[in-house]
């Protein structure tokens, strides 16, 4: 269990560097801890126990950074994307507004028509 918990520990700490493909390191470097605590029961192997233990939590710390990173970054692009989506409606809305032909309202009073002037009787 102490020579699978320094693999799994150095190979999970190797991944967790790698950007945006750290937090897959995450199960690796959870194994490495769970089977280095188990390995330094036993006395053989105590020191490969140990660093394997130590690589998988310093993995999982850094794996863990990676996914928070991704989670945080994720949730502000979203926000960012939904009030892109936003501006560019009320913008295509002003544009409708501004594009709208001028009519008429019907419903408005419309003022009475001048009536023309009767013309003057002539005396003659």
């Amino acid at each position: 269990m102490a020579i699978a918990a320094l693999v799994l520990g150095i190979v999970g700490l190797l991944f967790s560097f790698i950007p945006c493909l750290g937090m897959y390191a995450i199960p690796l470097t959870l194994l490495a801890v769970v089977l280095g605590a188990l390995g330094m029961k036993k006395p053989q192997g105590k020191g490969m126990a140990i660093a394997g233990l130590v690589c998988g939590i310093v993995g999982t710390a850094i794996a863990g950074w990676w996914l928070y990173a991704y989670l945080t970054l994720r949730s502000q692009a979203d926000e960012a994307l939904t009030k892109f989506g936003n501006d560019i409606k009320e913008e295509q809305q002003k544009q409708e507004r501004r594009n709208k032909p001028t009519t008429p309202d019907e419903s408005a009073p419309t003022a009475p028509a001048e009536a023309e002037p009767t013309p003057a009787p002539t005396t003659r």
